[in-house]
């Protein structure tokens, strides 16, 4: 991949301006703008980073309804400004770098006015905002921007996301990097056109997932910026469903034969234990027959001996019957007739 020297100042303007025109027929041609104090437009800055400029503006406005003033910002806790900025992203991250700032300027100035920034030369203002802690780039190249109409190109991590995805800045290149890299391309009067129009894209819902995940190209080239832009308003490709290869059909074939060999043995195991829970039960009868058959051992002895004597009194009489000799009919004597 060409490092990012390697691209002609031509080239990035050409980019640019493609990308400039073809976001402003999504999201118009005006720039918003918003004329505050120098400590207020830090603030502001603070609430715009890595959000649309309409929950900015509303987080804002939400910030100093919530509290008396300024001082009573500064001496707040940073749960309690993340609760107020809730509505917006890294909450708590805006509530301490707010916090530190207004610590700053008060300790440095007794007061809440920070307009001795604007009569500072470009580095020396440069030297007094690192002095803040926890401020991000966004914040400070934001408020040179406004305050003293400097060319810097304001990016955040969404933008510099955004950035990345479209093919106008290195992908590894960091958001300072990234912001001297497109400085060649812009000019000062177009810097916050586009950096507007950029944020509008990286904080669309339609696109703010898809830019979230690492994008990784072989070449770099910033010529390719408009099919790179079509590329992501594209709508997603589903997934095709993936063809079973002869190898996974075998397996699974294999697995249902295995299946019914399954099911034999867990029937054979339930023929067992029915088997076994069978012999259970007539083991526990067995000695309950036993019992009856006890119990009932000597009335059949009685009635075998019952029984058993009629048989022989019914024998005795056939048997006398038999024995007993027949009764003949007397003989009729002889009565000679007297004469």
């Amino acid at each position: 991949m060409p490092s990012a020297p390697a691209t002609r100042a031509s080239d990035k303007q050409q980019a640019c301006k493609k990308l400039t025109s073809l976001l402003q027929k999504e999201y118009g041609r005006s720039v918003p703008k918003i004329k505050l104090p120098v400590l207020e437009t830090m603030l502001f800055a603070v609430c715009l980073e890595d959000n649309s400029w309409e929950n900015a503006e509303a987080g804002y406005k939400k910030l100093l309804k919530s509290y008396f003033d300024l001082n009573e910002i500064r001496v707040s806790s940073v749960p309690e400004l993340e609760r107020t900025l809730g509505n917006l992203k890294a909450a708590a991250w805006k509530g301490l770098r707010i916090k530190s700032i207004l610590r700053f300027v008060f300790e440095s100035t007794y007061t809440f006015d920070f307009e001795k920034l604007a009569k500072l030369t470009l580095e020396s203002a440069q030297k007094r905002l690192k002095k803040i802690d926890y401020i991000s780039p966004f914040v400070a190249s934001y408020t040179l921007q406004q305050v003293l109409g400097s060319h810097v190109v304001c990016l955040d991590e969404c933008t510099h996301r955004a950035a990345v995805h479209l093919g106008i800045v290195p992908p590894d290149s960091s958001i300072e990097s990234a912001s001297e890299f497109l400085k060649a391309g812009i000019k000062k009067a177009d810097a916050a056109g586009f950096v507007h129009v950029l944020r509008c894209f990286a904080t669309d819902p339609k696109f703010e997932d898809r830019i979230t995940y690492a994008y990784e190209e072989e070449e770099f080239d910033v010529l390719k910026v408009a099919d790179r832009l079509a590329t992501l308003k594209a709508p997603r490709k589903r997934k095709k469903a993936v063809k079973k290869t002869p190898a996974k059909a075998k397996k699974k074939e294999a697995k249902t034969q295995k299946t019914p060999a399954k099911s034999t043995t867990s029937s054979a195991a339930k023929t067992e234990k029915d088997k076994s829970a069978s012999r259970k039960k007539s083991s526990k009868a067995a000695p309950a027959k036993k019992k009856a058959a006890k119990k009932a051992a000597p009335a059949k002895k009685k009635a075998a001996k019952k029984s058993s004597a009629k048989k022989t009194t019914a024998s005795k009489k056939k048997a006398g019957a038999k024995t007993a000799p027949k009764k003949t009919a007397p003989k009729k004597k002889a009565t000679k007739r007297r004469k």
